[in-house]
């Protein structure tokens, strides 16, 4: 892949600021910002480094002449009215392969560019256009994009729909430059003009979000340019996709957003991206929190703790929370739970063992997503037309659990900081399908609520959750069944007090350089 950059300007602000170097001179913690983007590019597996500067700039010449023995630079030397002009001066050499184009005081974080390139390398799209919600322009271009961020619209001043501005880094393909030779043969003239037609002409243009772009326009930008650079990467959030929030989307977005702000309290920046979001672009992070259970996402942040990531909770602990994994484990930690056993769908239901009725049937492929994922069956009817319905959608194991008599309780726990919280739930609070009318209304029998932590604790480090939650039976003589256990609950009654804990312990974790 090829990498440009735009060097053609004067300087004139910074001149005039009392900055003696050329701009592409300029250091930022002891490197030249051109320096910086160079080395930047080869780390990407730049083919060719294609530059433009001005006919004036002798210094930076000289610079360059030194660099092309080191690095597979070529360099037109030549002054232009703009930004765009320069952009159709290097177009002649970026014909034939894809490439990232940036003017040379763009600055941004290494990682998230790294992961801007790679999926740009691995997309069909025509564009892949940096952008950032974070405004230090003087003149922003504002962007309009739909849920699958393919953007719709370029803007000079916002308007509701617009969440991000243009962040001055463009992935593009060799089509691109038919529009950059229409909008010169039309004498427009900025690159905003171009990005425009880009749209008009109905290229497929993504817009790919950074945590923060900026520019070095002013001596002032030198010194916020370098404590940028100087901060800690942002912790990366995934929210949980709203097919696995039944009837619990707001209480998991507000805990998500709860963890995310006492991180920023406690210093530490935070970008947050949905599951679809970060499917289409996967993002490396040092460090990641996540609610997300779609599977292709758990596959990606496998590989990102491959790559020694800190993934609070660890994917490999959220796919241990799948019924029929669940279940395996929660019987192999001799932690008491019902009788169960394992359905196949496509199998009548008189040619296996169940036990008596009245009982539960649960989808054994993953959570449950909608109330006919779960099902208290009292007949053999009922079981059987249950197994019908999980066959036509495709489900073709289900896991059979025995109905238990006595209270039911939910729980939360954070592991190792030692948080944990316990209710009784009703049929019209904290109820995903209304389930709980099953056991009716808690009787409050008496149970030790240091041995329900025991067993928690046991089974979260059995299954590898740092965040968990889940559900128990308490009989009329005390004695605690686990029934259910799974990542990252809600935490709706003590949500603040559960966001604390959870940010503590993602910190606690980042100091100790374990994983989750």
């Amino acid at each position: 892949m090829k990498f440009a950059i735009i060097s053609a300007g004067e300087g004139s602000r910074l001149a005039q600021e009392g900055i003696q170097q050329p701009k592409p001179l300029v250091p930022l913690n002891g490197v030249a910002m051109i320096d910086r983007l160079i080395d930047i590019f080869m780390k990407n597996d730049a083919t060719t480094i294609a530059i433009i500067i001005n006919n004036e700039n002798t210094q930076t010449r000289m610079h360059l002449e030194e660099l092309k023995k080191k690095y597979p630079i070529e360099v037109i030397i030549k002054s232009t009215p703009g930004s765009m002009h320069s952009f159709y001066e290097l177009m002649p050499l970026l014909k034939d392969d894809k490439f990232c184009l940036t003017t040379v005081d763009t600055i941004f974080n290494e990682a998230e560019f790294t992961a801007y390139i790679e999926n740009f390398k691995a997309s069909d799209d025509d564009g892949f256009m940096a952008v950032t919600d974070y405004i230090d322009d003087e003149k922003p271009l504002y962007i309009t994009a739909n849920d699958s961020l393919e953007i719709t619209g370029y803007y000079d001043t916002k308007n509701p729909e617009c969440n991000y501005i243009s962040g001055g880094i463009y992935c593009l393909t060799p089509s691109c430059l038919d529009t950059l030779q229409n909008c010169m043969d039309k004498g427009l003239t900025r690159m905003r003009q171009f990005q425009r037609a880009l749209v008009q002409e109905g290229k497929k243009l993504k817009a790919y979000p950074f945590s923060k772009i900026l520019d070095v326009d002013h001596a002032t930008d030198i010194a916020k340019a370098e404590a940028f650079l100087n901060e800690p990467f942002p912790i990366i959030g995934i929210s949980r996709g709203n097919c696995f929030s039944p009837n619990k989307a707001g209480s998991d977005k507000q805990i998500f957003n709860r963890v995310k702000e006492n991180l920023e309290k406690k210093g530490y920046p935070v970008r947050t991206y949905t599951e679809k979001h970060f499917i289409d672009q996967p993002m490396f992070a040092p460090v990641i929190f996540t609610m997300a259970r779609g599977e292709m996402t758990l596959e990606i942040l496998n590989l990102l703790e491959e790559e020694d990531a800190l993934i609070v909770n660890s994917p490999k602990s959220i796919q241990n929370c799948g019924r029929l994994e669940m279940t395996s484990r929660l019987l192999s930690t001799e932690i008491p739970s019902p009788a169960c056993s394992i359905l196949h769908t496509d199998i009548p239901l008189e040619e296996q063992d169940t036990p008596a009725f009245p009982y539960w049937i649960k989808r054994g492929d993953g959570h449950a997503q909608i109330k006919e994922d779960v099902c208290f069956v009292q007949s053999e009817t009922e079981a059987t037309e249950v197994l019908n319905n999980f066959s036509s959608r495709g489900i073709r194991e289900a896991v059979v659990n025995e109905h238990l008599e006595g209270d039911l309780i939910k729980f939360y726990g954070v592991g190792e900081n030692g948080f944990f919280y316990w209710f009784y739930p009703s049929p019209t609070v904290n109820s995903k399908f209304g389930l709980e009318a099953i056991n009716g209304e808690s009787k409050g029998y008496p149970f030790s609520e240091d041995e329900l932590k025991f067993y928690c604790n046991k089974v979260s480090q059995k299954m590898g959750l740092s965040v968990y939650g889940g559900d128990c039976i308490v009989s009329p003589t005390g004695e605690i069944r686990i029934i259910d256990f799974n990542d990252w609950p809600s935490f709706a009654p003590c949500c603040n007090q559960a966001a604390e804990a959870i940010a503590s312990l993602i910190i606690k974790k980042m100091n100790n350089g374990k994983r989750a």
